[in-house]
């Protein structure tokens, strides 16, 4: 819609019923988008609340990544919804930092009034040394928000979501804030992940897997080009293979949609000397031999993983 303006402009400048109508489009157009993002997400939003019972399995598998290695742990969330975050602030709320900032605030519009809520971190330098786990929502999270006009990003709290219903006031359009996630086609995914802040969190995670002699990937279907095209590289610039652990639920993926994924082919031999796939789930996972031979011989102040 932003090309058909400019071309609007160029071929017809002084067509004003022409320019009219591109912009009634594009206000439709992007109010079928916020209708359609907002149900999504509302959706996520009620499904992803942790009763304690339920949480427990996520709690005891975060433990034994924590304390498994006594380096930086970077975890890559791809999903949108609060889970991991609650089990992360549950099992190390003070080693956690993730995109919010710890003392930068911005000021949201609420009603008649404003509210002040953590921005979003910036730069790669605007991360605390003293917090060695990190949690980078790669594709965004329900509580990341930014203005019409993009110039504040903020972390709103899930009470504030809740009690002001912030799905419905998209939907009426009485809000001008907008989540900030990539929720896209492959095509159109891989661009957005160039833009802000969702660059930041990728180049943080590229510098995690740099990092890293182990790489933990839980529940992901090596679909998604972009963290592909990250694991890709990160992977053949090694001589020195990171030890993978694909945790998954099943036969999908398969051992050869991994492999391809990490860019191993058939002459490069067998791929048992770096990877070990476990299907039974991640429930229980840090009880199994498969975990355990992920981290045996961890050598004191060695770097964790990404967690995909």
């Amino acid at each position: 819609m932003g090309y058909l303006h400019q071309l609007a402009a160029l071929v017809s400048p002084q067509d004003d019923d022409l320019r009219d109508s591109i912009r009634r489009v594009s206000e439709f157009a992007q109010q079928v988008r916020d209708s359609g993002l907002s149900h999504v997400l509302e959706v996520i939003f009620d499904q992803s609340v942790g009763e304690w019972d339920s949480a427990s399995a996520m709690h005891d598998l975060v433990d034994a990544i924590t304390g498994s290695f006594g380096g930086r742990v970077v975890f890559g969330n791809l999903n949108y919804d609060t889970l991991l975050l609650a089990a992360l602030l549950y099992s190390c709320k003070d080693e956690l930092a993730d995109l919010g900032h710890g003392w930068k605030s911005v000021s949201i519009s609420q009603g008649n009034g404003k509210k002040r809520f953590p921005s979003l971190r910036t730069n790669s330098t605007d991360w605390p040394d003293d917090r060695r786990v990190r949690l980078l929502h790669l594709h965004g999270s329900l509580t990341y928000w930014t203005d019409a006009g993009h110039s504040v990003y903020a972390k709103l709290d899930v009470e504030y979501l809740r009690s002001n219903n912030q799905w419905e006031a998209i939907r009426e359009n009485s809000t001008d804030l907008r989540p900030v996630i990539v929720l896209a086609n492959q095509k159109d995914k891989t661009a957005h992940v160039t833009e802000f802040p969702f660059s930041l969190a990728y180049e943080l995670f590229d510098i995690g897997l740099d990092d890293a002699q182990h790489w933990l990937i839980i529940g992901y279907s090596f679909k998604d080009e972009p963290v592909n095209a990250m694991l890709r590289h990160e992977f053949a610039e090694r001589s020195d293979k990171p030890k993978v652990l694909v945790v998954t639920y099943g036969d999908d993926p398969s051992q050869k949609d991994v492999e391809r994924a990490f860019g191993w082919r058939v002459e490069d031999g067998p791929s048992n000397e770096w990877l070990r796939i476990n299907r039974d789930g991640a429930d229980g996972i840090e009880s199994t031999s498969d975990w355990q031979d992920f981290t045996a011989k961890t050598a004191p102040g060695a770097a964790g993983g990404g967690a995909a």
